[in-house]
């Protein structure tokens, strides 16, 4: 009879263990296998070395080994059988990610959606708030991706982070840690999120977007195309219904909807050029990110249009770049650092064991630029940024 020789499975790179840390050695082994599943360095399914495999190749005994695999077993995170190769399960909860023996790093996660010029300013605000209370500040851009925002949480709790504040996916945070003794695996504080959720920090979406259709009315306008990538977004969804909100006020007559590919100035530009040279091109438009407001200039200058004669233009948030375009861009000015401040603040008493405080709402302010011309019942006003009405 021939003999196969089962080939060994690779020893998991990376694992460096200090014999005079106050920590065990299968504390750390068990803490170290469980950053590599969490990173998915280990994927599902992957086989581990043996129990004296990786002794040897570590210089540890092979029982400290199999405590190790033991905890990992009894976390779900990896399958041991007797007789066969344990093998990694993966993680199906939050839960699982939680290190027992961390603690002594004080630090948050944040999770954004990108990094844009929009949460430069938030991130300033919650990391002044982190600092103010001795806690350093991780940042993970999501890019709107479910795959990676797990990803990225079960890092984040596997690092030890005490908590997070989540400015992107809220919807998938919320629904990873509820049902799971929340606060036992980690506080949450949520920004710019219009979810149902116990602590967040919320733009008045709906009363910017009224009040950006009330200014296009007060230019005569009655119809206005609405450029967005996605109704799905929670709070552009809150921000559209402020313009519907404004047609049963009767200031408009409809509102008509263009998505866009993205937030970019390229998405804006596309979007805006189809709308303008389409049989019907709208007399104005409001986007719902200074970027696409930027796009829509570049493509009404290459149709032949002029802003704010032939076209008005409206946006939202405020990012220093549509102070500076020609023309400049009357947009809602958002208070992005104060909510990173507040969400840092109200994130370290949730550590201290303080209760949920509910929703804050933080108003937004209309920057009154010269992108849509003058009122026609009154001159214009110029402003610090030299703009019209």
């Amino acid at each position: 009879m021939v003999r196969v020789k089962r080939r060994q499975a690779a020893v998991p790179t990376g694992i460096r263990l200090d014999r005079d840390s106050a920590v065990t050695i299968a504390a750390q082994l068990e803490e170290q296998l469980t950053w590599l599943i969490a990173t998915e360095s280990l994927a599902p399914g992957a086989r581990l070395p043996s129990i004296r495999e990786l002794g040897a190749e570590l210089g540890i005994h092979h029982h400290t080994v199999r405590q190790a695999y033991l905890e990992l077993d009894a976390r779900e995170l990896i399958t041991v059988r007797r007789g066969a190769a344990a093998t990694v399960r993966g993680f199906t909860g939050l839960w699982q990610a939680r290190p027992r023996y961390a603690g002594s790093m004080r630090a948050q996660g944040v999770l954004i959606a990108a990094h844009t010029p929009f949460y430069l300013p938030f991130l300033r605000g919650a990391e002044r708030g982190a600092a103010e209370a001795g806690m350093l500040t991780i940042v993970a851009a999501t890019g709107n991706s479910v795959v990676r925002s797990k990803l990225q949480m079960q890092q984040f709790v596997t690092a030890g982070v005490q908590g997070i504040i989540a400015a992107s996916m809220g919807g998938l945070v919320h629904d990873e840690v509820e049902g799971q003794d929340a606060d036992r695996i980690i506080p949450v504080v949520y920004c710019d999120q219009p979810t149902k959720v116990e602590d967040s920090f919320r733009f008045d979406d709906p009363g910017a977007g009224h009040e950006l259709a009330e200014h296009l009315a007060g230019h005569g306008h009655r119809r206005v195309t609405f450029m967005t990538p996605s109704l799905e977004y929670p709070n552009m969804a809150a921000l559209h219904r402020g313009f519907q909100q404004a047609v049963d006020d009767c200031l408009l007559q409809g509102v008509d909807v263009v998505m866009c590919d993205d937030f970019s100035i390229g998405a804006g530009r596309a979007a805006a050029t189809r709308a303008l040279t389409s049989a019907d091109p709208p007399s104005a438009i409001a986007t719902v990110a200074d970027e696409l407001a930027i796009g829509v200039i570049d493509a009404a200058r290459h149709v032949g249009l002029r802003i704010p004669d032939d076209l008005a233009l409206v946006s939202y948030g405020a990012i220093d770049a549509s102070a500076y375009v020609d023309p400049p861009v009357t947009t809602i000015a958002l208070p992005a650092e104060e909510m990173g401040f507040l969400a840092a603040r109200r994130l370290e008493a949730r550590i201290r064991g303080e209760p949920h405080a509910g929703t804050t709402y933080l108003p937004g302010r209309l920057v009154v630029r010269a992108s849509c011309g003058q009122h026609e019942d009154r001159p214009a006003a110029s402003n610090a940024s030299g703009s019209g009405a």
